[in-house]
């Protein structure tokens, strides 16, 4: 019988109490996904993954990428979770939690803040059901693209008011705010808003989270730690790492094709990525 994935609510609720957080690490396939939770191990944290529709297509479907996470857990002692990440309907996040994820995501955040309310109830009151934990977002987390005056970017980020009454009608456990990051590469400097998330942290008790971890400055990082956030979400910099691993390695005197020769340097750099963002967002607790 294959080992059962976690609900992410309780080490989140843990990670707040204690001011540490977890590093949500992209999945898309297995061996990298164990090389990373070797780290996680090496450590005694639990391996927390973020998936979205993109890499579950890669694994061939939701049931895939669930028993690969289960695979995984396998093979270490710590806890395994598998996190579906920016899911926005409902009747995906329900076909993830029937193929056996414990902890998803609704996006609704493009919304106005009581249709958000809305979607994201729904979504609470099927996931409590199967004992399955909720992100909700609240803010608007810009892409990499974004062009913003400072108003304009404070304006699309999350109101403490807002987060307030938000998380109270909905339900939800874990909050995602927008304080100044971006999905994907920073196109201009960043600005973490860290006072909005200290009025934030004092109106809402439960977990916070930051999403588009890559770039962010790690002082900033661990400053919202201490205020806070509990989970931040990293893609585009294990993808940036493989990517110039495999680029590198091609470039050596002598190299040949094979699946070890192109692949294995770049699970050696992405665990060692791992590594320093782990101990950077837990240091603790370390």
């Amino acid at each position: 019988m294959a080992k059962e994935l976690e609900s992410l609510k309780q080490y989140l609720v843990d990670a707040r109490a204690r001011k540490y957080a977890l590093g949500g690490f992209c999945f898309w396939n297995y061996a990298y996904g164990m090389a990373i939770a070797e780290v996680a191990q090496k450590l005694n944290l639990p391996m927390l993954y973020i998936i979205g529709d993109a890499e579950v297509q890669f694994f061939g479907g939701l049931k895939n990428a669930v028993q690969a996470a289960q695979t995984v857990a396998e093979h270490v002692d710590v806890p395994v979770i598998l996190h579906a990440d920016h899911f926005r309907e409902y009747d995906d996040i329900r076909r993830a939690i029937d193929a056996g994820f414990r902890s998803v995501m609704i996006d609704a955040s493009a919304y106005p803040l009581e249709e958000n309310i809305q979607r994201t109830a729904q979504v609470v009151e099927l996931a409590h059901s199967a004992g399955v934990s909720v992100e909700g977002e609240l803010g608007r987390i810009a892409g990499c693209e974004q062009k913003l005056s400072l108003s304009e970017e404070e304006a699309m980020q999350t109101d403490p008011d807002e987060a307030a009454y938000f998380v109270q009608a909905t339900g939800v456990d874990i909050l995602a705010l927008s304080i100044g990051t971006v999905h994907g590469e920073y196109r201009f400097p960043p600005r973490i808003n860290i006072p909005r998330l200290e009025r934030i942290a004092e109106k809402v008790s439960i977990p916070l989270v930051m999403h588009g971890g890559s770039g962010t400055p790690e002082d900033k990082v661990a400053e919202a730690v201490e205020h806070g956030i509990t989970k931040l979400n990293l893609a585009t910099d294990l993808v940036k790492t493989a990517g110039q691993a495999t680029a590198r390695v091609q470039q050596q005197p002598g190299f040949g094709y094979s699946v070890a020769n192109l692949y294995a340097p770049a699970y050696v750099d992405l665990a060692r990525y791992a590594e320093h963002k782990m101990r950077l967002l837990a240091k603790n607790i370390l």
